[in-house]
């Protein structure tokens, strides 16, 4: 299922110089070893209890306003505060200095707490630079955002346009850092759109806008867009360095969300940007979770949306759009990349202007929100969507998928797949009762009862070289399919909840990995992604109201079957009938205290542990990108991966056995023994 639920926008923001550029070791070079970077001049034990003890006291007052609809607003400011106090977020020269940060934004929320207790949002009135919060359906923390509203704009009027700026990297920018430079801004952003509001996300900090980065975007445009009376049709998405490889990932994964896409500078793939020769290439299956992330993979989708880039004439990372260029190009597409004469990692003054001026024509003419003609390239699952039409089954996983549909006048409609073997489209929206079909070359029989109006889809299925139409999505003995590949990290762009052991297992060796890794998950999910991440109990998820219970949330389940409920529910339903988890089709393995099968493999259950993920409703005919269940995994990638977003990508696929004598350390959690893809219908794969 898609993250977006309403539509396109856009982002600004330029970086130094040399913010993106690579070191000799693949190293972004603003990189310190850690994020969030160790402090530059540390606050004294003396400074630290003088704001901790502001702090808690108006975390006290803010408890009579939390159900505010925009107590987010606020809290912003508090979890800033505190996650500067338990990181050591101080990067300024100065002890003092951060200090005056903490000081500065303690006052804001006080006078947010004491407006929202009279049900008053004077932060919200006017024109200029504003700093507002959301509350993340992730997690359930408070993200905060940029806002820049022109002087006289009347937003209430009429629908107004929207670019969303995706910032560049900054190790040093968490919550303080960046809602200070925000709320202290005198200076307008990169681009000033006339009569345009700009937000700029802060995308959980420094990710690369992936995984829970990317959720951030769209949820902070859900919210601008909710206050803002925003044209949903008129949102361009943008950005500079890593702000610019969002703008590839998210304009190229989501390109039926935007009116017009800018990729300034930027990362474009892993491979070529790292330089990587064939001695230097990951495991096999780390090659094929290239495919989530790498934009040439996606690169026919910007058929459905105008594209404008940007390179500095010696910028290093020119090369990442010059890659992209030819990859479009024989694609058929020739979108303008606009070279600033002499400019390192930043814009030419003449060129920049040249681009909003590209950027306002694309956004002046508007999203089309039910285009005549969609195409869809892909292979991960979770982007296989595109406007009207969406993949649901394919023949093979991470390998190129791609459908291009097209209506053609009032009566017809055709379709060429690749790849593919279920899909399905908007009858409603496109009037499919009317239309006679036409897929691969073949006429497709459309009469009812096999087609509906009345149905939110209907699917097209290939069986034995032949396309039938029916009403209602296939499945396989009620399990879901893939609509491309899986991974471990799928679950985390949507609702979690970590559920840890009740008790022992009996294997003091295991039960101190899975406290030590299941810590490590919590607490890189705080510095990384910055919210602090839900845990219950498996009796609070079982409970007949609980509000785990439903599809929506995944179960991240830390342990064995010896330990955790849920987790021997994953191999006998009888064990928790509670919820249909997974009807007949449990978990394709064996666990036991003496070992582990997956297959025909099997490992001594005395050193290793499974880690894996799998469908949490096997009732849903694609219930993948969430409600999911993963076993003993948190973020697959880890504190080496940060030295430059590039990185930052999924490292294991949907199950890994794990040899935990060997220690965890800076890229692994353990010995990966073996791992593998489920196939496409969530079994295990015979060996090769």
């Amino acid at each position: 299922m898609r993250i977006p639920t309403l539509l396109p926008f856009l982002a600004l923001l330029v970086t130094g110089n040399t913010q993106a550029q690579l070191a000799a070791n693949g190293a972004t070079a603003s990189f310190r070893g850690s994020l969030p970077p160790k402090p530059v001049a540390a606050l004294s034990a003396e400074q630290e209890a003088m704001i901790e003890k502001r702090l808690t006291a108006l975390t006290s007052a803010f408890q009579a306003v939390k159900k505010h609809p925009h107590a987010a607003d606020a809290d912003i400011f508090l979890k800033a505060v505190r996650y500067a106090l338990d990181f050591d977020e101080w990067y300024d020269k100065k002890a003092e200095d951060g200090v005056k940060k903490c000081t500065v934004l303690l006052d804001e929320a006080e006078k947010r707490i004491a407006g929202l207790n009279d049900n008053q949002t004077p932060w919200l009135e006017g024109s200029g630079q504003k700093v507002l919060g959301f509350y993340s359906a992730i997690d359930d923390s408070p993200q905060p955002y940029g806002v820049e509203i022109p002087e006289g704009l009347d937003y209430k009027a009429k629908k107004t346009p929207l670019w969303i700026w995706l910032h560049g990297r900054g190790d040093t920018s968490t919550d303080l850092h960046f809602i200070y430079s925000k709320l202290l801004a005198k200076k307008p952003g990169q681009f000033q759109p006339a009569g345009t509001i700009v937000i700029h996300p802060f995308g959980r900090y420094c990710n690369g806008w992936k995984s829970a980065g990317e959720t951030d975007v769209f949820e902070c445009r859900d919210d601008a867009a909710a206050r803002f009376n925003i044209d949903e049709n008129r949102i361009a998405l943008a950005g500079f360095s890593m702000g610019g490889a969002g703008a590839w990932h998210l304009g190229a994964h989501f390109a039926d969300q935007w009116a017009c896409v800018h990729t300034g500078a930027g990362f474009a793939d892993v491979k070529r940007y790292q330089k990587l020769t064939p001695d230097k290439y990951p495991n096999w299956y780390e090659q094929a979770l290239w495919g989530v992330y790498d934009v040439p993979d996606y690169a026919r989708n910007f058929y459905n949306v105008p594209l404008i880039s940007y390179s500095g004439e010696v910028d290093a990372q020119r090369d990442s759009a010059e890659y992209m260029m030819e990859v479009l190009g024989k694609e058929g597409l020739h979108p303008p990349h606009l070279i600033g004469p002499g400019m390192p990692h930043k814009y030419h003054p003449d060129t920049l202007k040249e681009v909003q001026r590209l950027v306002e024509e694309a956004v002046a003419k508007g999203r089309d929100p039910l285009p005549k003609k969609v195409v869809l390239q892909c292979r991960a699952n979770r982007y296989a969507a595109m406007a009207w039409v969406e993949v649901l089954e394919c023949a093979k996983q991470w390998d190129d998928t791609r459908v291009e549909a097209e209506l053609i006048g009032t009566d017809g409609f055709k379709a060429t797949t690749k790849n593919v073997v279920a899909f399905t489209v908007d009858a409603k929206a496109i009037g499919l009762d009317k239309r006679s079909v036409t897929i691969d070359g073949q006429q497709v029989e459309t009469t009812p009862p096999n087609i509906s109006t009345s149905a939110p889809q209907n699917t097209f299925v290939k069986q034995d070289g032949k396309w039938t139409v029916r009403s209602s999505n296939p499945s396989k003995g009620a399990i879901s399919t893939k609509a491309g590949g899986t991974c471990i990290e799928d679950a985390f762009l949507h609702r979690f909840v970590i559920v840890l052991p009740e008790k022992s297992s009996g294997n003091p060796a295991l039960d101190a990995w899975v406290k030590a890794e299941s810590a490590h998950f919590i607490q890189r999910w705080r510095g990384l992604m910055r919210g602090d991440p839900i845990v219950a109990t498996v009796d609070e998820v079982i409970a007949p109201k609980s509000p785990y219970r439903s599809s929506d949330v995944s179960l991240i389940l830390w342990g064995t079957p010896e330990n955790n409920r849920l987790i021997a529910d994953c191999y006998d339903s009888k064990v928790l009938p509670f919820v249909t988890t997974y009807g007949e089709h449990p978990f394709p393995g064996h666990w036991s205290k003496e070992k582990i099968a997956v297959g025909d493999q099997t490992f001594s259950a005395a050193d290793h542990v499974l880690c894996a993920t799998y469908p949490r409703s096997a009732s849903s005919p694609r219930d993948l990108s969430w409600g999911r269940i993963v076993i003993n995994s948190g973020l697959t990638f880890r504190e080496a991966h940060d030295r430059t977003n590039s990185l930052q990508n999924p490292k294991l696929p949907d199950w890994a056995i794990l040899d935990i004598t060997q220690p965890a350390d800076a890229e692994t959690a353990g010995k990966v023994v073996a791992a593998d893809f489920f196939d496409v219908h969530w079994q295990v794969r015979a060996k090769k």
